[in-house]
């Protein structure tokens, strides 16, 4: 990707974005949203941990729910035969 220069020119933009809100992002406490919340990890996932996940518990005025799946940060890939199901059954 490094030596592709029309790829990089498309990626840089966006890392570039990520990085500023990153560096900026500044948590200003609201009032809960009143709609459920899922909330998904890796169990392997150092960055993101069950604790940290369990923050998003104080956003929902209405139910929430805290699934840990086999995985480290990017369990999307790794866990998607088991991640797939729950997200279709929480759809309906």
């Amino acid at each position: 990707m490094l030596e592709n220069a029309e790829l990089m020119q498309f990626i840089l933009p966006i890392l570039r974005s990520d990085f500023a809100v990153l560096e900026t992002y500044v948590y200003t406490p609201k009032s809960p949203l009143n709609c459920p919340i899922s909330a998904f990890g890796g169990s392997d996932d150092p960055e993101a941990t069950w604790d940290d996940l369990e923050g998003w518990r104080i956003q929902a005025r209405a139910a929430f729910s805290l699934r840990m799946l086999p995985g480290d940060h990017f369990f999307l890939h790794s866990a998607e035969r088991l991640l797939l199901p729950i997200l279709a059954e929480n759809c309906h």
